[in-house]
């Protein structure tokens, strides 16, 4: 790749989903579930929810008519995989992209943690930061103040598995 990753998009995107609730985040399917509105129990991948975002919209990343494949600037991608849109879209090396925006059992933490999708995403995402000096006083200490953890689920809110 010729270009270095835009840091401040991939700020961004930790950002948005920081914000969408610990039960609507599956790593393992770009959407899992779509809900009567998108804010109302739809399940996606980090991906499929920055894929919804009007910032990545704009960009030209959304999602396929039947929501299985990522493609950028309403084109479907011929022989283009979520990775290669994604790695586009972030100016990132494939290996990069595949680490951030792959399954769960992708992460050294994985399935031992105990930590949620949404928080082990977060977590990987912080962590190339910090590797590329990304992580300023101000985000640094915005994220010291979340829990590692995730959050109590309400029961009426758990996805089946």
């Amino acid at each position: 790749m010729d270009t270095a990753p835009n840091f401040e998009l991939i700020k961004d995107a930790y950002a948005i989903i920081d914000g969408i609730p610990e039960t609507a985040i599956d790593l393992d399917s770009l959407v899992s579930r779509r809900g009567e509105t998108l804010e109302f129990g739809t399940v996606c991948s980090p991906a499929g929810w920055l894929a919804q975002h009007p910032k990545f919209m704009a960009l030209g990343l959304s999602l396929d008519e039947d929501d299985s494949r990522l493609v950028l600037s309403g084109e479907p991608p011929v022989a283009e995989s979520t990775t290669a849109v994604l790695a586009h879209t972030f100016g990132l090396e494939p290996g990069d992209a595949e680490h951030l925006f792959s399954g769960r059992n992708t992460y050294t933490l994985g399935d031992d943690s105990g930590l949620s999708d949404k928080r082990l995403w977060l977590r990987e995402v912080r962590e190339f930061l910090k590797q590329h000096g990304q992580l300023d006083a101000e985000f640094e200490e915005h994220l010291e103040t979340r829990g590692p953890f995730a959050e109590p689920a309400n029961p009426s809110e758990i996805r089946a598995i």
